[in-house]
């Protein structure tokens, strides 16, 4: 399966429009006949500053070209770094039992108190911060009005966090030796044992998980069914973050250097003479892809209708995004020959589904109903994601082989100015 597809046909109309829904251009492409060719949009941005928590207390900004300052001291931060989708930037302070939040100029102050050790943070789509408290063997879950709640007990010593593009929150439990997965209502399941103290995790674009093994000085890297890697090896790994290019930064505690790698595993220093780095952190970039969708004439067989596209930046945490594959609902405006039971799905840019829906009220139906944007025919289908950096491809067919004109659209729900 391609990720990416050329024009194969001539663009009959190109509109643009706002909507009242995201205040946010609208592209609309439609196109004759095979619908092969939503034009991919890449919405690529400078990346943003890396941000490393430091055990002398401080946290240090490095800009793209390494020139380092600091950006905060007088902390006692562990690993637990993470930015929200406004750039605030959010620090697990482990021996006050405090998250501290900072706003990109710097300004402190106190998110949460009444911790037991904080370390690894993670932002969901919904913007919900999630907090491995390591001493008390719990996950936290707080809103960004700052209510708190549990969200997994019983835990040992969790440390990293990190969600994938559907949502499931991963926990490097260093105790343990595991890595356990969390669906978005909190059903547990082992990903990955046999570890050697998990610490940092880390996907790239692809759905890759990176798992700091910070025991065996390694870096493993496990695919999204779970087949495991070595990486990288003869490093003391803690921290993990990708840059919005897909290199690997991975701060190395027991040497005091942060280490870029390529996508293709070439070692560079990026940084030296820290002082136990542990926590990364990217700062966010504005991504610039808003909404964009596609009409055409879905067939049987290849002749399906195809949305790739690009979603740069660095991620902005993890973008929240809406896929709409729309059918019946077109009739209302005049549009002939309706597929009237679209079905939708979502690929990563290695061609592994990432998501499949027939009809959108049969799965994650309260999280689309939230985002205002439910389709208004219950045969119609819809699909929810978080989503990285990377390429991902939305391929709209026609339920039991039937044919028809279909919409492909896609919406970033997080936005920006």
């Amino acid at each position: 399966m391609r990720s990416f597809y050329k024009l194969e046909r001539p663009v009959e109309t190109v509109q643009f429009r706002r909507t009242k829904k995201t205040a946010l251009h609208h592209l609309l492409v439609t196109v004759a006949g095979l619908a092969a060719g939503l034009v991919p949009i890449s919405a690529l941005a400078v990346p943003g500053d890396l941000y490393e928590a430091d055990s002398s207390g401080t946290i240090f900004k490095f800009t793209p070209d390494g020139t380092k300052s600091a950006f905060a001291s007088g902390l006692n931060p562990r690993d637990g770094l993470a930015f929200d989708s406004a750039g605030n930037l959010f620090e697990g302070d482990s021996r006050s039992n405090t998250i501290f939040e900072f706003t990109p100029a710097g300004t402190k102050s106190t998110f949460a108190t009444g911790l037991n050790g904080p370390e690894g943070l993670a932002f969901d789509g919904a913007g919900n911060l999630f907090e491995a408290d390591s001493g008390s063997g719990t996950i936290f879950k707080f809103t960004p009005s700052g209510t708190k709640s549990s969200f997994a007990t019983g835990l040992n010593v969790p440390v990293g966090l990190a969600f994938d593009g559907a949502g499931n929150l991963f926990e490097a439990d260093s105790r343990s030796n595991t890595i356990f997965k969390f669906t978005p209502s909190g059903t547990k399941s082992t990903f990955a044992t046999g570890l050697s103290v998990p610490l940092g995790l880390a996907f790239d674009g692809a759905g890759n998980l990176f798992e700091a093994d910070g025991g065996g000085g390694m870096i493993f890297k496990f695919a999204p069914n779970g087949t495991r890697s070595t990486f990288a090896s003869g490093v003391s790994p803690y921290g993990l973050a990708f840059d919005a290019s897909g290199n690997l930064f991975v701060a190395d505690a027991g040497n005091g250097i942060i280490f870029k790698f390529t996508p293709d595993g070439t070692k560079s220093t990026f940084a030296t003479g820290l002082n136990g780095p542990l926590g990364l952190a990217f700062e966010p970039t504005i991504h610039q892809l808003r909404n964009i969708s596609t009409r055409g004439f879905v067939g049987t067989g290849d002749n399906v209708l195809i949305g790739g596209f690009i979603l740069g930046g660095n991620g902005m945490v993890n973008q929240a995004l809406l896929f709409r594959a729309l059918g019946p609902s077109l009739t209302a405006f005049g549009v002939p020959g309706a597929l009237q039971d679209p079905t939708l799905q979502l690929f990563n840019s290695s061609g592994v589904v990432i998501a499949f829906n027939d009809n959108w009220r049969d799965t994650q139906q309260s999280q689309i109903q939230a985002t205002g944007l439910a389709p208004t025919d219950d045969r119609e289908s819809a699909i929810y994601a978080t989503l990285p950096a990377g390429a991902y491809t939305a391929i709209v067919r026609g339920a039991n082989n039937t044919t028809g004109v279909a919409l492909v659209e896609v919406y970033n729900l997080n936005g920006s100015p």
